[in-house]
């Protein structure tokens, strides 16, 4: 019997640690309208969202900093409720929807909001989390094609990479940053063209990055050229 009711209080407690698992996993979703412990943020256009203050809290020594030392209940700030809520989203875990979406890459405009919000909030963890994403997206477009690039003919790759520069995002910096070596290497784009924004690229890190890009691609090219060569020298007279 005694044994019956070990078991039996053993079930109760995994199904109360079930239970609470499930709590915990529903309440990561944004906390939006909690009835107590909460902030009001007054975005731009006079729109309102009731946040969660312990996460906001938690996700940013700036809104830390002001919030344990002022029990104000509402707070004005600048940004748009679209990109807090992306924001927001961030800071509880989650991922925007966009960035599973293959078919355009929005994503990238979309996390680069997140990164502003987090820069200016002082939000490491989220600029930690805004970096992991836009690393998987990359690596699921380099599984799915060899040639795979991430700068594209408009230019976003350099704003990306003085993002990664200004944000200190060392391991995407250098995704960037090499595929800007290799399209710089086959013409893509001409570091004259843009001599502007490379001045603005400063970090020798990412600067010797694209030069070993520019490296590896001409010495691809070269190999292919010698085997070109050496199969042409194998051909017969005519």
């Amino acid at each position: 019997m005694a044994q019956h009711a070990q078991a039996g209080a053993g079930g109760a407690a995994a199904g109360a640690t079930s239970s609470l698992e499930t709590s915990t996993s529903a309440s990561a979703q944004l906390r939006l309208g909690c009835p107590e412990g909460s902030i009001t943020l007054s975005c731009a256009n006079g729109e309102e969202l009731q946040v969660d203050k312990e996460m906001l809290c938690r996700n940013s020594s700036f809104f830390s900093d002001m919030l344990t030392t002022c029990d104000t209940r509402n707070l004005k700030i600048d940004e748009s409720i679209a990109d807090m809520r992306l924001f927001l989203e961030v800071c509880c875990g989650a991922a925007p929807a966009s960035t599973y979406d293959e078919r355009n890459s929005s994503c990238w405009t979309d996390l680069r909001q997140v990164l502003g919000v987090a820069d200016k909030y002082d939000c490491p963890l989220v600029r930690e989390r805004c970096e992991k994403l836009l690393l998987s997206r990359c690596l699921r477009g380099r599984v799915r094609c060899d040639n795979f690039r991430f700068q594209d003919p408009e230019g976003l790759g350099l704003e990306w990479l003085k993002l990664c520069q200004r944000h200190c995002l060392k391991d995407l910096g250098w995704f960037v940053a090499y595929d800007l070596g290799c399209s710089l290497a086959d013409g893509s784009w001409s570091a004259d063209a843009e001599s502007d924004m490379m001045l603005e690229v400063t970090d020798p890190e990412l600067l010797k990055i694209m030069l070993s890009a520019v490296s590896d691609c001409v010495r691809k090219q070269m190999a292919g050229t010698s085997i070109a060569s050496a199969a042409l020298d194998c051909l017969p007279d005519k």
